[in-house]
């Protein structure tokens, strides 16, 4: 057949031919497709940015990446042989970018035939901003009280600051990091505890991520307590003299632990108005004292000295009777040993 006749048949119903030829194309890719099997994956999104420019916004943590190939395929296709990435290290520019998400295939996968993909969000709108390094305090988060009666004074973390990573902007806002939580229920005496940070914003990395030692020291707490309506015992008072007057009440204000103020009872020689200095009948003003265990402190009381009215004691008239009686009886012994002596007298002569 000549060139002409060949180009002739190939051109007569030119139009009809090509309709066929599509519609083969058409019917072969359905096909093919019809009798592909689909299957779905979440799958995490790895981050690289390992140049100078960190994101800003938060980015997905997984994608769903869709997978067909044939039916006897499907059981050996899982999402431990598809990885997903986005990479943020050629930037070096401020500003907002639509960053495509990369797929890669493991080799068994690669190696599937057929074997189709396609992900969702193929991009991600990414805010970047200069990555920085700064070290920002760490601080526990305590969790509970601890026993009644006891506080804590002191708090330290070793190591007291932690290496940072993350977006100028954002390292500005940050002014610590917390801690997991650190349990003080009940707690009486000093203790310490291993803990892990507790970093809610995963814009910034920690450099490296390890253990902190966070030491608490407990101890009593302390408080004040007053103490009201107290009469004082009078002390030192001469036995020849009376009180004529009421004696003032005296209130108090102590200081000490917790503990020592709840346990503590005063008695009848807490308060005591020293009365020594009396000598005579009158009001006299006398010192009060309050005295107290070592383990407290005596922060106020209602007055100095109280005011004490005295007088001396009367004596009984049966003591004033007897002295009369006792001198008469004297006399007449000394009348009796006086005749006595006169009789002896004259018998002697």
């Amino acid at each position: 057949m000549s060139t002409k006749k060949l180009t002739d048949t190939i051109l007569e119903s030119w139009g009809q031919k090509v309709i066929c030829i599509v519609l083969a194309i058409v019917l072969y890719v359905f096909n093919r497709m019809a009798s592909l099997e689909r299957k779905v994956f979440t799958v995490p999104l790895k981050v690289e940015a390992s140049g100078l420019m960190m994101p800003v916004t938060e980015i997905p943590k997984y994608v769903k990446v869709s997978v067909r190939s044939k039916a006897e395929n499907m059981p050996a296709i899982n999402g431990a042989n598809i990885f997903a990435s986005i990479n943020f290290s050629d930037f070096t520019e401020k500003g907002i970018y639509n960053v495509p998400v990369m797929i890669s295939l493991g080799e068994d996968l690669i190696l599937m035939d057929p074997f189709e993909y396609s992900v969702k969000p193929e991009c991600v709108s990414v805010d970047l901003d200069t990555k920085e390094l700064a070290y920002i305090p760490v601080k526990p988060a305590l969790s509970g009280e601890v026993e009644h009666g006891y506080t804590i004074s002191k708090i330290d973390v070793n190591p007291s600051t932690v290496k940072v990573v993350g977006p100028s902007r954002i390292l500005k806002k940050v002014t610590h990091i917390d801690t997991k939580k650190v349990i003080v229920s009940g707690a009486a005496t000093n203790f310490s505890r291993d803990v892990k940070l507790d970093n809610i914003n995963s814009i910034i990395k920690v450099v490296p991520e390890s253990d902190f030692r966070v030491t608490i020291s407990v101890i009593p707490a302390t408080d004040t307590k007053v103490y009201t309506g107290l009469t004082p015992t009078l002390t030192g008072l001469n036995p020849c003299f009376e009180i004529m007057s009421e004696i003032p009440k005296i209130s108090f204000k102590v200081a000490g632990t917790v503990p020592v103020l709840e346990n503590y009872n005063y008695n009848e020689n807490t308060v005591t108005a020293d009365c020594s200095s009396i000598d005579g009948e009158g009001t006299f003003d006398v010192p009060v004292y309050v005295r107290l265990p070592a383990s407290m402190a005596l922060v106020e009381k209602s007055a100095e000295t109280i005011p004490v009215t005295v007088m001396e004691k009367k004596k009984n008239a049966s003591e004033d009777e007897i002295v009369p009686e006792q001198s008469e009886d004297n006399s007449d012994s000394e009348s009796s040993l006086q005749v006595l002596d006169s009789v002896t007298e004259e018998k002697k002569s």
